[in-house]
C-alpha cells in the first residue's frame, strides 16, 4: 500500500504553512527544554539552597528556646504573609492540588540538603502554597514559605510559549502570504496567455527564484511571438510571390484556344490555388490588429450573403437594429466561411439568423445536411485538418480555423451541434468588445 499526501498538502502554500508551523513548535519545545535546564532548574537549586540555611537556622532557633518563649517565637513568626507555620495536629484544610514539575524539583533539592530532618513530608493547597514538615525543636510543624499565587511558574512559561507560538504563527503565514503572491500572480498570467494576442510582460518582482521563472517566462513569450512574426511573415511572402505567376497562367489559359473542357479544369485549378493562398494569408495575418468600430448587423450580413451567391438558397432571419461593436471584417470572414461550408456540403433549407439574448449576440447558420460530430468538428478547428465530407472546405484545411481565429478576435465562441433540424454552426459573441 503506497502512502498518499493529504490534499491540502499538494499545494506548496499548505506545505510551507505546515512546515512553518512544525519549525515553530519544534523551536518553542526546544526552547522550554533549555528552559527548564538552564534557567529554572539552576534557579530552583539555588532557591533549594536558601530555603535549607533558612530552615536549618529555624530549627536551630527554635529549638534553644525555653518552652513557653519558643511558643511566642512561632507565633509572631507565622503572623507575616508570607511565612505560615502550624502545629502537625492542624494540617491546611483548603484542599490539596496535584503538585506541579518545579515543586517536585525544589522538594527533591530541598530534601537532599536538610539532613537534619529525620523525615520531610510535603503537601499543596488550592491557594498555591507549598507545605513542608520540618521539626522545629522538640515539635513537627507544618511551615510554609511560599506566598499564595495565582498560577505557578510552569503555567505561565506554557502560557509564554504559547504566546509565542502564536504570534511566530502569525506572523509566519503573514510572509508566506507575501512570497506566495507571487506565485499566484505567475500562474494567473500563464493561465492568461493567449498566443493569439499580445500580453503584457509578467512581474519579476518577489523572491529571486520566483522572480527568475518569470523572467524565463517573458523570454519564452518573446520567442513564441518571434516565432509567430516569422512564420506570418513566411507564408504571407509565399502566398506573395505566388500570385503573380498565377495571374499571368490564368491570363494564358484565357487566350488558349482550342478544348473548352481541358481549359476549364486549368482554370478551376487556379480558382483553386489561389482560394488556398487567401486562406494562407488570412491565417498568417490574424484579425486582431482590426480597428474595432461600431457595426450595424443586417446591411453586413446581406452583403455576406450576396457574397456568396445565395441570396436564392438561403433565408435571412434578422433581429431589428442590431448595432454592434467589433471587428467587422473578422466576423464577415467567421459567417462567410460558415455559410460558403453550409452551401457547398450542406442541404437545403439553408438559413442566416442573428438574435440578441441577453447582452450576448448570436449568429447562426443551419442547413439540413448531417454535418459534423463533436470529435469532428473540435478537429476540423486545427489548422490544416480535412473531414471525410470536407466541411472545412477543399482547399488548404484553414477554412474552420481561420473561421475560430476569427472568433476568438471578436471575443466570441463557435460551437456546432446536430439536432432534428439539420446541422447549426453558432457563433456566440458579446455586443462590444473593447480590445
Amino acid at each position: 500500500m503506497c502512502w498518499r499526501r493529504a490534499p491540502m498538502l499538494r499545494r506548496l502554500f499548505s506545505r510551507n504553512v505546515a512546515m512553518l508551523i512544525g519549525v515553530v513548535l519544534a523551536g518553542q519545545l526546544l526552547a522550554g527544554l533549555l528552559v527548564q535546564i538552564w534557567v529554572i532548574g539552576p534557579q530552583t537549586t539555588r532557591v533549594a539552597d536558601v530555603t535549607a540555611d533558612m530552615i536549618h537556622a529555624l530549627s536551630t532557633t527554635v529549638g534553644n528556646l525555653p518552652a513557653d518563649r519558643r511558643a511566642a517565637v512561632i507565633a509572631d513568626l507565622s503572623d507575616g504573609s508570607h511565612l505560615l507555620i502550624r502545629p502537625v495536629s492542624a494540617p491546611p484544610t483548603d484542599g490539596q492540588r496535584f503538585p506541579t514539575f518545579i515543586e517536585y524539583r525544589f522538594m527533591r533539592a530541598l530534601a537532599a540538603r536538610l539532613t537534619t530532618q529525620h523525615k520531610l513530608d510535603w503537601i499543596t493547597d488550592t491557594r498555591g502554597r507549598l507545605w513542608i514538615r520540618l521539626a522545629l525543636g522538640p515539635d513537627d510543624y507544618w511551615v510554609s514559605v511560599t506566598p499564595p499565587r495565582r498560577r505557578s511558574a510552569m503555567t505561565s512559561l506554557l502560557a509564554a510559549l504559547a504566546a509565542a507560538f502564536l504570534v511566530a504563527t502569525i506572523a509566519g503565514l503573514f510572509l508566506q502570504r507575501r512570497l506566495d503572491r507571487p506565485l499566484r500572480r505567475l500562474a494567473a498570467s500563464v493561465d492568461a496567455y493567449d498566443p493569439e494576442r499580445l500580453s503584457p510582460p509578467v512581474a519579476t518582482d518577489g523572491p529571486a527564484e520566483v522572480a527568475a521563472v518569470a523572467t524565463a517566462f517573458n523570454r519564452l513569450t518573446q520567442r513564441l511571438a518571434r516565432n509567430d512574426a516569422d512564420r506570418a511573415l513566411m507564408l504571407g511572402g509565399v502566398s506573395h510571390d505566388l500570385r503573380t505567376p498565377l495571374t499571368r497562367l490564368r491570363l494564358s489559359l484565357e487566350m488558349i484556344r482550342g478544348d473548352d473542357e481541358l481549359k476549364n479544369v486549368a482554370v478551376r485549378q487556379v480558382d483553386r490555388i489561389e482560394a488556398m493562398l487567401g486562406q494562407f494569408l488570412d491565417f498568417a495575418r490574424g484579425f486582431e490588429s482590426e480597428t474595432i468600430a461600431r457595426t450595424d448587423l443586417a446591411p453586413l450580413l446581406r452583403q455576406i450573403v450576396a457574397d456568396c451567391g445565395a441570396t436564392d438558397g438561403a433565408t435571412i432571419s434578422l433581429g431589428d437594429n442590431i448595432v454592434i461593436r467589433t471587428r467587422p471584417h473578422a466576423l464577415a470572414r467567421a459567417v462567410a466561411n460558415l455559410l460558403g461550408n453550409a452551401l457547398r456540403h450542406g442541404a437545403a433549407p439553408i438559413s442566416l439568423t442573428a438574435r440578441i439574448a441577453g447582452d450576448r449576440l448570436r449568429i447562426v447558420v443551419r442547413d439540413a445536411g448531417p454535418g459534423l460530430s463533436a470529435g469532428q468538428a473540435e478537429a476540423m478547428l486545427r489548422p490544416f485538418a480535412r473531414g471525410d465530407s470536407a466541411r472545412g472546405g477543399d482547399g488548404a484545411g484553414l477554412g474552420l480555423a481561420i473561421t475560430d481565429r476569427a472568433v476568438r478576435a471578436i471575443g466570441g465562441r463557435l460551437h456546432f451541434a446536430r439536432d432534428s433540424e439539420g446541422f447549426a454552426a453558432t457563433i456566440d459573441l458579446p455586443l462590444a468588445i473593447d480590445n
